[in-house]
């Protein structure tokens, strides 16, 4: 009996001693993986083009000129998909940017883009940082800044009405997914002139194809503009190591100058 107590201690001993080693061992093993689970997207990233941005070709002035004056036919500033159905006043204003009757309130009124105008626009550079609690989009417009909120918060209570909305994000893989709400209705979807209300809803997934490739998707959910959810995508490239993000302000140099169009009469 004294012989069976001596070997059970001993044996619980023995567990108690290895357990800690254990626990590190598998605490090892999922330390790295855990850092593996989260992708790595930061970088400065511009709208894929078949003519890549080098000092020669920077010579050129606006890479979408200087794609013309190589002959090359510039992409599309987004993936072309069928046209979203619309809620009667939005298929109505969206007419109206067609005919020429209404104009990008970016340039009318020097009025910030929206995140998927901004992310969907084959002009814009965007420069990509990564925190633990936190994602930072830069852009070279008007200096212009998303901050995306990893740290499991959700959205705030009330009507935000702002222009960048509100975003709250988490990695699924490889692909970073954010959601963010909050919007006023001043400004468009995208170049060609959707319009949306402050009900919008965008689901953004950030992905990185390969190792100079970023892959954008976002499905835009606007009941009161549309009639369904759709998506739009864009593959952006990596810049070269050392690029800096300069600013861009163009608004207030037309200004200036008297030939922004808010200083032009409609017709």
């Amino acid at each position: 009996m004294r012989s069976r107590l001596i070997v059970s201690i001993l044996v619980a001993f023995s567990l108690f001693a290895i357990s800690p080693a254990m626990h590190a061992q598998n605490s090892a093993k999922t330390g790295p993986e855990a850092a593996a689970a989260i992708p790595d997207l930061t970088g400065n990233w511009a709208p894929h083009r078949p003519v890549p941005v080098t000092p020669e070709t920077a010579l050129c002035g606006i890479r979408t000129v200087c794609d013309e004056l190589r002959g090359v036919t510039p992409p599309p500033m987004a993936q072309k998909l069928e046209e979203p159905e619309m809620q009667p006043w939005a298929e109505e204003k969206y007419r109206a940017v067609k005919e020429g009757k209404s104009r990008d309130p970016n340039f009318t009124g020097c009025t910030p883009q929206s995140p998927t105008d901004l992310m969907l626009d084959n002009r814009r550079i965007i420069e990509l940082r990564q925190f633990p609690d936190m994602v930072l989009l830069l852009f070279d417009e008007d200096h212009l800044v998303r901050r995306i909120y990893l740290d499991g918060r959700g959205h705030p209570d009330g009507n935000l009405n702002t222009w960048m909305g509100h975003s709250i994000g988490k990695y699924e893989g490889d692909t970073l997914v954010v959601d963010t709400i909050g919007f006023n209705d001043k400004n468009w979807i995208d170049r060609q002139g959707h319009p949306h209300s402050d009900a919008l809803h965008l689901v953004e997934r950030f992905r990185r194809l390969n190792q100079n490739s970023l892959e954008y998707e976002v499905t835009i959910n606007d009941p009161k503009a549309y009639k369904k959810p759709w998506t739009k995508k864009m593959v952006q490239d990596l810049l070269p190591p050392g690029f800096e993000l300069l600013e861009g302000d163009m608004c207030d140099e037309l200004l200036e100058m008297g030939t922004h169009y808010s200083a032009k009469p409609d017709k």
